[in-house]
């Protein structure tokens, strides 16, 4: 019955995606960050201050600029010159999970930038889960 029960828990929390690599601090992950709300991209001032009332830790961000789609780009104001963290041990569960992190809105993880050290893969392939 106790295994039964260790292979449901099992089932229930295991993770779907397994995170490889390494960070390798080149603060890609805390620069150029596009938020969502909403399922969209925040791509206005007064969109990213409504979120901001809701969700005080957005006010550790600023903008920094726009990509080619036309999102806002967000840096973390605690990147320090040598791509370290000035709130490190103070971090939010955010950055401690950092990639493995799923959208507030959209449920989706998100993407390391190119040239992160870290990938996201699937735990199993879509065959293993049919046996």
């Amino acid at each position: 019955m106790i295994d039964f029960i260790k292979y449901l828990l099992n089932k229930l929390y295991s993770p779907k995606y397994i995170l490889k690599g390494q960070c390798k601090k080149c603060g890609r992950c805390c620069r150029n960050i596009v938020f969502f709300a909403y399922d969209k991209p925040i791509t206005n001032e007064i969109l990213f201050n409504e979120l901001k009332r809701k969700n005080k830790r957005l006010n550790l961000f600023y903008p920094s600029g726009k990509n080619e789609k036309g999102e806002i780009l967000f840096t973390c104001k605690a990147l320090q010159q040598d791509n370290s963290c000035k709130y490190y041990f103070f971090r939010s569960l955010y950055c401690r999970k950092y990639p493995l992190v799923k959208s507030l809105t959209s449920g989706k993880y998100l993407t390391p930038p190119e040239g992160c050290g870290y990938s996201i893969e699937l735990s199993k392939n879509f065959s293993d889960y049919m046996q």
